[in-house]
Order: structure tokens, then sequence, then C-alpha cells
């Protein structure tokens, strides 16, 4: 057998399985958290799709905090929120200021009609809610209405954190209440997520809640009131790839709560047969770099995203007093990661979210998890992705085009949660893969993440007792194609071009396979027909490639049973035949044709089908 390639040493990912001391009832916590900067790899998951193998975990400690005995753990919401049996010994700070000065010399401001909660204020003179499982970091802003006796969470990405907002920057509109919701039609069955009532009025789903809405002769929606006409002006807009909707900003407000312009923060995904030509279009060109995430951001940033009450239409988590909308969590129902939305972005699919890597990815979901089963004790978050999924494929496989490398990230995000939708547990798993993929040959990682592993078997049409295999389009709706681009190994194909033998093929097909991180057996004398048989290092199945030129669109052999060919174990070698023939028995071989693609108006290429 072959040598194999050169092993990288493996670094072994941290898990975030926690260990914790126990805490007294009725005392306050904070974590001393001390996690490797690789993002959370190999997450422990019941889900049974990420290797966790041989991973020790991160130690986090739990220390008791000092703080008034009042502060429980087990009640983190009313350690902030004043006594309803108690509002009497707080003294009201000025006229209709909806502030307050407790008997402990602390500020207390009227959250609408939720309660009086415990805020401070800033250097710049905006109150906050402090985050007691979290000392010293600032927790959502508020704002009061004009004319308003009480206070509001600020909305982040609604209005410049550095301004008080003003009644006519943040109205409130009219949400329906979960039981008149469900009367309405389903969201799904609109694509823009619009649902009626028996009246055919309209309505949206927020995050929020749902409200009602109407078309204006521009085609915008505008919030509207069954009981008033003088609901609040409130334009409302799809979030792009999503059945949610929500407030429509203006551009000066979208820059400042994105650090990016308008039309990079909300990137816009059009019908997935564009999608799919775009990256066609780039088979032979680099992928532009992706966007940087910010690198000023405190460990708890994704704080403001919280909602005093839990949101009707998603999924969400209670973490500390607040609750947040998540990626919903998919098959594994006892996740220890949750991935919290940001209020401008929640992607459904594959192409949505890639283009958000890569020209916005301060927009995607923040992982992060409960210490233990308290609210209240939770860990820092954590973006997951410093790179498109597409690029990290690239990265993996640097002869792949640019269209096979989108194809790639575009099934193993599918595939890793058997869903076509983003899901937490899906995230975990890609999140596993990519961390694995950086250890060559990569045997840890499952057999799903194996780009030919995720070929779909090429559609083929009998004719005269051969086959007929239309070479697949790389836009394809499958990954029906594995294409290298010979501009990615020039000298390797050079020497091709040069002398184009049976045996400069196997070597070229060898070579791209050996960097792709695959034991080729070696060649035999006997060795005449261009075939090739490989395996990956841990993994069961056995591939048996076919190669040839092609100058067709498509191309046609005469199937048979390869392995009754008696000269076989000459020509594969003992060792490879052995091996096939085990695999065979187990139905673990995998057959594939590939070859040189020479096909006019195209450029030369390298491709890979599986025939069966």
């Amino acid at each position: 057998m072959a040598k194999p390639p050169k092993k990288i040493p493996a670094t072994t990912a941290a898990d975030t399985t926690v260990t914790t001391r126990p805490v007294q009832s009725g005392s306050g916590t904070r974590s001393n958290v001390s996690l490797p900067d690789t993002p959370l790899s190999g997450v422990d998951s019941t889900s049974g799709s990420s290797s966790t193998a041989n991973i020790a975990p991160a130690v986090i400690t739990v220390s008791t905090m000092p703080g008034p005995a009042t502060q429980s753990v087990s009640a983190p919401r009313h350690a902030v929120a004043w006594p309803d049996n108690r509002l009497s010994e707080l003294t009201p700070i000025g006229e209709n200021s909806g502030l307050f000065t407790g008997p402990d010399q602390r500020t207390y401001a009227q959250l609408g009609s939720e309660g009086r909660f415990l805020v401070e204020e800033d250097a710049q003179g905006r109150y906050y809610m402090p985050m007691t499982f979290a000392p010293g970091v600032a927790g959502p802003f508020l704002t009061k209405p004009e004319g308003h006796a009480s206070w509001q969470l600020q909305r982040p990405g609604r209005a410049s954190s550095q301004t008080r907002t003003t009644a006519t920057d943040t109205p409130l509109p009219a949400y329906l209440s979960p039981e008149d919701a469900n009367t309405l039609t389903r969201a799904d069955m609109s694509s823009a997520g619009i649902r009626y009532n028996k009246l055919k009025q309209a309505f949206v789903d927020t995050a929020e809640g749902t409200v009602m809405v109407r078309k204006n002769p521009q085609g915008e929606y505008l919030h509207v009131s069954a009981t008033t006409r003088s609901a609040p002006d409130i334009v409302f807009e799809q979030i792009p790839d999503s059945l949610l909707w929500r407030r429509k900003t203006t551009q000066v407000q979208a820059g400042i709560s994105t650090g990016v312009p308008r039309r990079i923060a909300e990137p816009t995904v059009e019908s997935n047969k564009r999608v799919r030509l775009d990256a066609s279009e780039q088979t032979v060109t680099t992928p532009p770099p992706a966007a940087s995430l910010p690198n000023d951001q405190t460990p708890f940033f994704w704080l403001p995203w919280g909602h005093l009450n839990k949101p009707p239409v998603v999924e969400s988590i209670q973490l500390g007093w607040l609750h947040y909308p998540i990626v919903p969590v998919g098959s594994n129902r006892t996740p220890k990661v949750y991935f919290v939305q940001h209020p401008d972005f929640a992607p459904a699919r594959f192409e949505g979210f890639e283009q958000m890597l890569r020209s916005a990815p301060s927009l995607q979901p923040v992982a992060t998890f409960r210490i233990g089963n308290d609210p209240g004790e939770i860990h820092p978050g954590k973006r997951f992705f410093e790179e498109p999924i597409s690029q990290s494929v690239a990265n993996t496989f640097p002869d792949f085009s640019a269209a096979t490398a989108w194809a790639v990230g575009k099934r193993l995000f599918e595939l890793a949660d058997n869903s076509a939708v983003i899901t937490g547990t899906g995230l975990v798993n890609i999140q596993a893969v990519l961390h694995q993929w950086k250890q060559k040959p990569f045997p840890s990682a499952p057999a799903y993440a194996d780009p030919l592993n995720m070929l779909a078997i090429a559609p083929s049409i009998d004719v005269g007792g051969k086959k007929l295999i239309p070479m697949p389009s790389q836009s394809d709706s499958d990954l029906q194609r594995l294409t290298f681009d010979p501009q990615r190994f020039p000298i390797e194909w050079n020497h091709y071009k040069t002398w184009p033998t049976d045996l400069n093929l196997r070597r070229l097909l060898g070579a791209l396979l050996i960097r792709c991180g695959y034991d080729v057996f070696p060649l035999t004398y006997e060795h005449r027909q261009p075939t090739l048989v490989f395996k990956r290092e841990g993994h069961d199945p056995v591939y048996f490639l076919k190669l040839g030129s092609v100058a067709q669109v498509g191309l046609s052999h005469r199937p048979g049973n390869e392995l009754a060919d008696p000269s076989l174990p000459s020509k594969i070698g003992s060792e490879a035949f052995r091996e096939l023939t085990t695999a065979a028995t187990q139905g673990k071989v995998i057959w594939l044709i590939g070859g040189v693609l020479k096909v006019e108006s195209n450029p030369d290429s390298v491709f890979i089908i599986r025939e069966r």
C-alpha cells in the first residue's frame, strides 16, 4: 500500500462538558471560564452525529459571588425586580420619570407593565439593566418614549446605541394574543410568510409576536389595527430567507446598528437556481475574501438581544431573566449549546447562511450554554464560524473548483442534521467536522462528511447493452460531480497534458486523491487498465475508480461485475483485491468513474462521479 501522507499532529479539542462545585442555595454566582480559542470544537451531543472521542473536558469553576442575600440564583429575574408587595418603599425621582430610588439607594425603572427593575447609569447618561451573572457587563439599554411614564428595552439594530430613542423612533405595535394567532393560516403556506384570518386580513410574524398589516401602493407592508385608526406608523419587511418579519429601518439606522451598509447587513438571497448559476460561474475564479469578524466585542455582547417576555412565534430559551430567540434545536432535543439569533438575521437555508458569513459574519447566531440547570448561570457567547463554509471546504480540499467547494459545503450543511434548514444540532456538527478536517487524513470525521460519500448516484440510460451517463452539471440540485480545477495543480496537469497516457492519468488522479487525505493502493506491474482503488484511514468504504478521457457531454460503458474478472487481483494488487472483496461482501464498495473532461467551449477539468 502506498505510503500515506504525512500526518499532522492532532490537537485535542475541548468539550463543553462542565464540572461545577455545589453552590449554596440563595447565593449569587459568577462563572470563571477558561476555554481554548477553538470555538467549542467537538461539542458533546446526544444526536450521535459528531465525534467526541478522546476529548478532554474543559473545567468551569463556579464560585460564590458576594452580594445581598436577596439575590437568589434560583430566581434570577426577581434578583433585579423589586417585589410588587413593597412598591411603597420606592421613592419617585422627579415627575413621570419612570425612575425610583430604593431603600438600598439604588435606582429602579418601571418597564412597561412588567414591574420595576434595577438599572444603572453609564458615563453617557444611558440607563441599562445590570447582569447579576456577569458583573461589570452592561446589559440591555433602556429607552423612554416621550410622554410615557415607563421605559422599555432598546431593541438592538433598530436605533443608535449612542442616542436616546423617542416615541417616534420605536412605536409599539399591537400584537395578537397567541390564541388569536393560532386561528390564522400557517406562515409556511405563503412564500412571504403572510398569514390570513377569515376576513382575508393579512398578518405577519415577528420575533416579538404577530401583527396585522396592509400593503400600501409602494408595495410596503404597514402596521394596522382592527380597533383603532391611530395605529403607530410602522413598516415591516421580511427577513431574508425566513418566514419571519421585522421592522424596516432607515439606511442610517442600519449602518449604525450593524457597522456595515444596509445592502451588506441584509444579505439578499435570490432563487436557488440563480445561486447555483452564480456558483458555477466561479468555477475558475477564487472566491472573494470573507468579511472579518469584529474583534472588539465583549463576551456578553449578545445580551441586548433578549426579550422580557417569551416570544410567541419562534423557538426561544431563557438565559438570565430574558428570553432569547434561538436557532431551532433540531434532532438533539437535549442540547448543551444554544444558538442565539441576531435580531437582524434569521436564516433558514444554506444560501442565506453562506452569504451572511461572506458579507456580514457579525450577524451569525451566537453559541452559548448554561453552566448548570439554572437560567442565571450562563457561559459567554461565541461565534462559531470565522469564514464561509465553502471557504473551509476549499481550504481542506484545495484542488476543488469553486463550484464544487460551494456544492460540498451545501451538502455538508444539509447532512449535518438531515435537514435543508438551519438547526442548532446541524451547526454543532458542522463546526465539529470543520475542526476535524484540519487534521488530515481526519479519521475522526463522520462518514457523511467525506465528499465522495456525499455524491449522489449519477442518472443513467441503458442503450444497446451499454449504460449512458450524461455528464452531470455542477448546478444540479444534488451533488453529482466533483470537479478539480487544473489551475490549482499546474505541475501535475502540465505533465499529463504533455504525455496523456493511462499511466499518467492514474498518477494525476492518485496525486489529487492523496492530497484529499485518501490512501491509494500501489500500482502493480500488470496494472494496465486505468483503474484506482483507494480508501480513507479509519473508515470502512473502499472506492473503485475507473478512469478515462471524456470528450463528450456524456460517457458510456458496459456495466459488469468487475470482481468476477480473473485477472483483477494481478491488475490491482493482492492487498487491494482483498480489501475490495471484503468490502463488497459488506456492501461497502463505492463505484466511481472519473478522469479528464474535455468539452468544447469549456476549460479542461478533472472530474469524479458516482456510478453506483
